[in-house]
This record gives structure tokens, sequence and C-alpha cells, in this order.
């Protein structure tokens, strides 16, 4: 049977509505430079073989 007190003990609150906001646009940001990345290796790539 589920003890609900020991359910309740492993509770943790979701994000704040602020917190979800920074949270979210710190990853985009880091979505963002990684895609950067990804295409300055790219254009390297075709420059060397070039």
């Amino acid at each position: 049977m589920i003890d609900f007190m020991e359910e309740i003990s492993k509770y943790k609150p979701i994000l704040g509505i602020g917190e979800v906001g920074s949270s979210i646009q710190t990853d985009e940001i880091k979505d963002m430079m990684d895609l950067l990345q990804y295409i300055t290796d790219q254009v390297a790539q075709k420059s060397d073989k070039e």
C-alpha cells in the first residue's frame, strides 16, 4: 500500500515561473552556441579541403 506521508516527503517543488524563464534562456543560448560552433567547424573543414 502507498504510504502517503513517505510520498509527500519525496516531493520536490517544480521551478517557479521566473526560474523557468531564466533556465530556458540559458539552455537556448547554450544550444545556439553549440550550433554556431558546429557550423564554424564545418566551414573550417571545407576550407582545409580546398
